[in-house]
């Protein structure tokens, strides 16, 4: 008699076995992770901190690599200086009116004397 008190099993009604058990997931795994695009994976990588040489200091990748970029600059790498040119005009810090005008081809011929004067004083470390 119990058997007819109960729903009939068909559409929209399951028989009992297969029915999902009260507080358990119907998706235990969950939805799939999102794949991380290049960007992602990039500022991720950018944002670890490592140790710099001879030092217990950490600072971020991004940093690193700038600082070894401006190295790579003021010890005459043409590339590197271009680089850097580069960075900081599509950088811009949004406040133009605060930064004083920037004259390129005077800075370029600052640092290529800097430049000359620093190789100069390693080959002549007396003079």
């Amino acid at each position: 008699m119990s058997d007819q008190s109960e729903r009939p099993v068909g559409f929209a009604s399951p028989p009992k076995h297969s029915r999902f058990k009260k507080g358990k997931s119907g998706n235990p795994r969950g939805r799939p992770k999102k794949q991380a695009d290049l960007w992602t994976l990039l500022s991720q990588v950018l944002n670890r901190k490592v140790k710099l040489q001879g030092s217990d200091q950490q600072i971020l990748i991004r940093e690193a690599l700038i600082r070894r970029l401006r190295e790579l600059a003021l010890a005459g790498d043409r590339r590197a200086l271009d680089l850097q040119r580069r960075i900081l005009d599509e950088a811009g810090d949004g406040d133009e009116e605060r930064r004083p005008p920037v004259d390129t081809k005077k800075l370029a011929e600052f640092l290529n004397k800097f430049v000359q004067h620093r190789k100069a004083k390693e080959e002549n470390p007396d003079g």
